[in-house]
């Protein structure tokens, strides 16, 4: 019996399963002087232009491994660090929208052996002897190509029987729970894998290989003609049944390189000495697999990251065979003798004419085929670029529009000139970068930097704007400061955690928001006792009633509207409501939320009649009547990244929505289509915004500076 690696991947390419796509790629390198390995390599993007780079970086991660000329872990680490300096040369020419962080897991593979390469996220699992381990890549490795200094994780595994490696997309890990997709991982292979494969099929984007290792009869005969295999390719329904075999084809064995010839390698001594094991994967009790609290003297201690800063170069043997045995003739040659009932002699000149055939007919017919299907995609982009221009749907439309530019893109692969395909590539193009509606705002008039005028740390949660004053809660020093919106005078305290205000103790400030209009409005302020006090333009704060606040799960939001007083309780997934009494809020809440609403992950909300929510995950949600509403934000043209505040614009009946992983404003209507987005390169550090729709201003911190920007229409 012969221990044999076998390798099984797939990847959703929107919407569409395939073998290898633009999240996975493979590579075999075959070299005289040592192992055959196979390369194996999942990237998870990030940033607006990272799905696009993305694949881009496995291309020219595989090339750069293919051609160069040091050892297999060498080799591999500089095409990661060069495809890093080529990625960070990008984003130094990009604006913030167009940067990318490139997230990679590199796998080679050599008879049992293989080596691991981990750079920023993605999902390892590794299961040995009954134990599941997460393989992180440590510190050092934990930052994606392109951001940063990078230093990739590097470990050599060597497997037993029932052994598996498995590496996806993160996305696998929102879709399911630790334990679950513990416990799915404990089973055996060809029960796992269908499992995870439908599961995850129906995702936008996804991509997932596992390395399963498996015992093969060494007398089996061989069932493929792959000169590198020394033992038969097993059949799909072996180690995946129920997985589709377009999906999986057959999974591929590694090259079988003896064990003992990897391990002979002098790379595979060097070692790192500043590697900490890994905690073991979650799951759930009585299955054979780790919880976090441990199982002592037991299960797999994952494998040492190699040392690759002094990689091994390894020199080709300079040896050279010639012939030792040469035919020689002397004398006249002899006759040209021809026998037509010779079978070979048949055979070649059948094989003569067949090429001279191909030769007279083949090109045309193939440029004829060409031009047929160039026809049918200039065609098929047309119809889309007319669905496009009749769409009131701006999901719906930008779809349109993309694809056309998509089979525009594909009819000048094959025809580089063609006239017709250039300009509906145009026009798709032109249309989306409309569509796109970005307007850069730089550059930023800043107004004050809090660390320069303000004692203490500084770390401004929540920002208003009303009565010409901006308003700041600093979570670090538990204080609110304020400053004239136009920057005229210097910051000052108005309200300090452990003041007493009205004979009432103050603790540290968690909400506020302001309530009524510029001139004989409020700002109201919640500490972490619950207790509410407002701030009158000119007056110290006083304390107000507010009945019954332990019937909130939690606390986090603050809004007024109309009168009213709303709580964001995010544990309840509730909105509490206080209708305005004689004085504060002494009156019973309600709440005005259906019981089914979900608002567990809620960090923030915004209420002009309907309620607007943003979520952790970057979504955003509508709430009218106490009943989730659509906001979808049909026609943006990436998703948002990480929503962390959101401001409701009444008078335009706008939404603006901060987002700081894609370091953007966007704005979309009360409906919820996209309108358009507000961008500057000084968004590097975005906390809060808050928007003056009577002055047309846009105010926002940075970091520790308030900054203001007008609103672009």
């Amino acid at each position: 019996m012969t221990l044999n690696t076998w390798v099984a991947r797939f990847v959703v390419d929107h919407g569409k399963v395939t073998e290898e796509g633009g999240r996975i790629r493979s590579f075999q390198r075959r070299r005289l002087d040592e192992p055959d390995v196979d390369l194996y390599v999942l990237h998870e993007p990030e940033g607006g232009k990272g799905e696009e780079l993305g694949a881009q970086a496995l291309d020219a991660i595989g090339r750069l491994f293919l051609n160069d000329r040091l050892s297999l872990t060498g080799a591999l680490t500089r095409a990661l660090n060069d495809t890093h300096s080529t990625l960070q040369d990008w984003n130094r020419r990009s604006v913030p929208r167009d940067q990318v962080g490139i997230g990679i897991v590199a796998a080679l593979v050599g008879g049992n052996v293989v080596y691991l390469a981990q750079a920023g996220p993605c999902l390892v699992l590794m299961r040995h002897s009954g134990r599941l381990v997460r393989l992180d890549p440590g510190e050092a490795g934990s930052q994606p190509l392109g951001a940063g200094s990078i230093e990739p994780s590097v470990r050599r595994m060597e497997l037993a029987e029932g052994d598996l490696v498995l590496a996806a997309s993160p996305a696998l890990l929102q879709i399911l729970d630790e334990p679950t997709l513990a416990e799915i991982v404990s089973r055996p292979t060809e029960e796992a894998l269908p499992e995870l494969y439908l599961l995850t099929r129906d995702l936008e984007s996804f991509g997932l290989f596992a390395i399963t290792c498996l015992e093969e009869d060494d007398d089996k005969p061989a069932e493929t003609a792959e000169p590198y295999m020394t033992t038969p390719a097993t059949p799909a329904a072996r180690v995946a049944p129920g997985v589709p075999e377009e999906v999986w084809a057959k999974p591929e064995p590694s090259p079988a390189a003896p064990p003992s010839a990897l391990r002979a390698e002098p790379r595979t001594q060097v070692q790192s000495t500043t590697w900490a094991p890994p905690a073991a994967f979650p799951g759930p009790s009585g299955n054979g697999v780790a919880t976090k609290d441990g199982v002592t003297d037991t299960g797999l201690i994952a494998p040492r990251p190699v040392d690759i800063s002094r990689p091994v170069v390894n020199l080709r043997n300079d040896r050279s065979t010639g012939r030792n045995e040469y035919a020689r003739t002397t004398g006249a040659a002899g006759k040209l003798n021809f026998n037509f009932n010779d079978a070979r002699l048949l055979w070649i000149a059948a094989g003569i004419a067949i090429v001279l055939v191909m030769v007279m007919f083949v090109p045309d017919l193939v440029r004829e085929g060409r031009t047929e299907t160039v026809g049918e995609l200039l065609t098929n982009a047309q119809t889309n670029l007319d669905a496009a221009a009749n769409e009131d749907d701006p999901a719906q439309k930008r779809f349109h529009l993309e694809e056309t530019r998509r089979l525009a893109a594909e009819a000048l692969r094959l025809e580089q000139d063609n006239v017709s395909a250039a300009e509906l590539h145009g026009q798709a193009t032109g249309a989306l970068q409309a569509m796109d509606a970005v307007f850069d705002v730089s550059p930023l008039t800043p107004i004050t930097t809090l660390s320069r005028t303000i004692t203490g740390d500084v770390d401004v949660a929540s920002l208003t704007i009303d009565g010409g004053v901006a308003f700041m809660l600093d979570s670090a020093g538990g204080r609110i400061i304020s400053v004239p919106a136009n920057g005229s005078a210097a910051p000052a305290v108005i309200f300090r955690e452990g003041e007493t205000y009205g004979g009432a103790p103050a603790k540290k400030p968690t909400h506020m928001t302001w309530e009524g209009d510029d001139q004989s409005g409020r700002l109201l302020i919640l500490d972490a006792d619950r207790k509410l006090f407002e701030l009158r333009p000119g007056t110290q704060p006083a304390p107000l009633p507010l009945r019954r606040t332990s019937a909130w799960t939690s606390v986090d939001g603050l809004a007024t509207y109309d009168g009213n007083l709303y709580i964001l309780d995010a544990a309840g997934s509730q909105v509490h409501r206080y209708l305005p009494a004689a004085q504060g809020f002494d009156s019973e809440p309600t709440t005005i939320l259906s019981r089914h609403s979900d608002l567990a992950s809620s960090v923030s909300f915004a209420v002009d009649g309907d309620i607007f929510v943003i979520y952790k995950n970057g979504r955003a949600g509508r709430f009218s009547n106490g009943e989730a509403a659509p906001f979808n934000l049909g026609g943006i043209d990436r998703p948002i990244g990480a929503a962390i505040d959101i401001e409701v614009v009444a008078p335009a009946e706008e939404v603006y929505i901060a987002d700081s992983g894609n370091k953007r404003v966007v704005i979309a209507g009360k409906d919820g289509n996209f309108r358009r987005q507000l961008v500057s390169n000084e968004f590097t550090d975005l906390r809060t915004i808050a928007v003056d729709a009577s002055g047309a201003q846009l105010y926002l911190i940075v970091g520790d500076q308030l900054m203001t920007a007008p609103i672009v229409r």
